[in-house]
């Protein structure tokens, strides 16, 4: 007859340790990260970042985005976005210093 040994410590410990990073990654909110597209909503993304919270998180922007702006103010980013590309005036000091609608 053989018996069971006891489970190593250090596995037990890692397998702990593992299980802990898991839970912690799921709990972090996504770090706001504006994509290359010269479109309204980076453009908002931006000037709100630049101006409004350095370092807001996604899903803050997404509300202020989705559920704060109207549409008329929706449209103005678009508008003033292509009008940017348009005159190659898409600049980091130009964005930052815009107003926010």
């Amino acid at each position: 007859m053989s018996a069971a040994l006891p489970a190593h410590p250090a596995s037990v410990a890692s397998s702990v340790d593992e299980s802990k990073a898991g839970t912690q990654l799921t709990k972090a909110k996504a770090k706001l990260r504006p994509s290359g597209t010269k479109n309204g909503r980076n453009l908002c993304m931006l000037r709100w970042l630049k101006q409004v919270d350095a370092n807001g998180q996604k899903d803050d922007f997404r509300n202020y985005y989705d559920k704060t702006l109207t549409h008329a103010q929706h449209e103005a980013y678009d508008t003033e976005a292509k009008q940017l590309v348009e005159t190659n005036n898409w600049t980091k000091a130009i964005i930052e210093r815009g107003a926010l609608h």
